[in-house]
């Protein structure tokens, strides 16, 4: 395996926290500036999951703490709640589905706004990586859908304006007087659940409709409440499953997990108390969750598994997600 060194090596098995230098690797090496401004979308695309997908087999066999550091709760520096809540006059876009594979794409647009990234960092998702339990764990305001944020009452008797994007083309009429403004953009995850999800170029049409939802949403703010931090962040990333990147098991190996998530990578107990035995199986007993560990590809029938974009496990590319704060 090419991007296994003694050096890392050494680190994925060494004590203490492994994130940091992981994610200065994805983000430095494999996520890099230079890979993104070099390769085609697709190419860039497909090498660096390979890539990460050598790394995690590695992790999964040898390494399997880092699965833990995963589940981890945010640093406070790093928690969208406290952001809105503790900054003046300050604004928050979340775009759902938002991967470190995109950096590299919103510093150029950050660029091109005339927009200074001050903070080029990461947080983690909650667990699961789903967006309702992202908002009740990030925002402290229950399970609520993005849709039902401009009329939480929580988070307007905090002063914070809430704006909802359920569409890449969708505008709305910015507050700028509020003293927080928090935008949910559903681009780009509404986009993995349509029909060409089961295809690599997507990842080349997201990267050109990104540029609508920018103006739609950063830019937006910029105009209607200049002067403001902006933060860029996600709720969860994805992983893609194309060829070579995912693990190596046949589908008698992996047909007790396709038995039990079909479609899915993840479970809540209470709906399917009785998963099965298999290394490739995180169970969260405490949380009532099972979830796919690593990149594993299940085989359900149907449309989702013609699916290449998939999310809601416990892997690199779905947990770990960019925080990106911009100033003007």
């Amino acid at each position: 395996m090419g991007v296994l060194t003694s050096d890392m090596l050494g680190k994925l098995t060494q004590s203490g926290p492994r994130l940091p230098w992981l994610t200065r690797w994805l983000t430095e090496e494999v996520w890099s500036e230079e890979n993104y401004r070099s390769k085609p979308p697709v190419e860039y695309l497909q090498t660096g999951e390979k890539t990460v997908n050598d790394l995690e087999e590695v992790i999964a066999g040898a390494a399997s703490r880092i699965y833990d550091e995963l589940l981890q709760a945010p640093p406070p520096e790093r928690n969208l709640k406290e952001f809105l809540t503790s900054e003046q006059s300050c604004a928050a876009v979340v775009f759902d589905g938002l991967s470190l594979r995109e950096v590299p794409l919103i510093n150029r647009l950050a660029r091109e706004s005339g927009l200074r990234v001050v903070d080029a960092g990461w947080t983690l998702a909650a667990t699961p990586s789903d967006t309702v339990d992202f908002i009740a764990n990030r925002l402290g305001v229950g399970s609520i859908s993005p849709s039902q944020l401009p009329n939480c009452a929580t988070l307007r008797s905090a002063g914070v304006a809430c704006y909802h994007l359920e569409q890449v083309t969708q505008r709305r009429v910015i507050d700028g007087a509020a003293r927080a403004i928090l935008v949910w953009s559903a681009f780009p995850d509404y986009r993995y659940k349509e029909r060409d999800a089961r295809f690599p170029e997507l990842f080349e049409n997201l990267h050109n409709m990104m540029t609508t939802a920018w103006q739609n949403s950063v830019q937006d703010i910029v105009l209607s409440a200049p002067g403001r931090k902006i933060l860029v962040t996600s709720d969860h990333g994805y992983v893609f499953l194309g060829a070579g990147c995912s693990f190596p098991l046949d589908n008698r190996d992996v047909a007790p997990l396709t038995a039990y998530f079909g479609g899915e990578r993840f479970a809540r107990l209470e709906d399917k108390p009785d998963p099965p035995e298999h290394r490739g199986l995180a169970m969260l007993s405490d949380r009532g969750l099972a979830m796919i560990r690593g990149r594993i590809q299940t085989h359900p029938r149907g449309e989702p598994a013609r699916k290449l974009y998939k999310h809601g496990g416990l892997s690199l590319m779905e947990m770990l997600v960019p925080w990106l704060v911009l100033e003007q």
